[in-house]
């Protein structure tokens, strides 16, 4: 009894290391459907392109200007058409959290500018845990792109306390495999 309480413990905790590590280690790839193309431009010398796969997940700065350019590619319109879209960031343990909607009517096919950021310092920094997404829809086209992204710094506090909750958690499970004094 006392051996499968043990092997189980182990096989539990076993089970959680691999499973961290393999979701830190993930390798992240840019995904891209529908007649979109596309880039951004960070200060740090990053660029993310919707036409390559990017491996490993590219790292950002927590604040930056970063410049952006997209197409659809779709005819150009005679009169304004109504388009829709969005950017969201979906953060390990925090869910998927809107970044910047846009909307309107354009006879535009393409965009291009500058979008100045700062990432709030509650979101983790150095993990690897974003999955930004992006969709835009216009003239009867869709586009979907999903790219995985870090950012830079150290994870901080919120870092050490999910390292020693993970930590105790663990230690918990391998106590309880153990035989305690005086219980049968």
């Amino acid at each position: 009894m006392v051996r499968t309480r043990r092997f189980g413990a182990v096989i539990v905790l076993g089970t959680m290391t691999v499973l961290t590590v393999a979701t830190l280690s993930a390798p992240a790839g840019a995904v891209v459907t529908g007649p979109c193309s596309g880039s951004v431009e960070f200060s740090n010398d990053v660029t993310i392109r919707a036409e390559q796969p990017l491996d490993p997940a590219s790292v950002i700065p927590a604040q930056d200007s970063a410049l952006y350019q997209g197409l659809i590619d779709i005819p150009v319109p005679d009169e304004p058409i109504p388009f829709e879209g969005g950017l969201s960031a979906e953060v390990a343990g925090l869910g998927t959290i809107p970044i910047v909607p846009w909307g309107g009517e354009t006879v535009e096919v393409s965009a291009s500018g500058t979008y100045i950021y700062e990432v709030p310092s509650w979101v983790p920094k150095g993990t690897g845990d974003i999955l930004l997404s992006a969709s835009h829809q216009q003239g009867g086209a869709e586009c979907t792109g999903q790219v995985k992204v870090t950012i830079e710094g150290d994870p901080g506090a919120a870092g050490i306390i999910a390292v020693t909750g993970t930590v105790l958690f663990g230690a918990g499970v391998i106590g309880a495999g153990f035989k305690k004094k005086g219980v049968a």
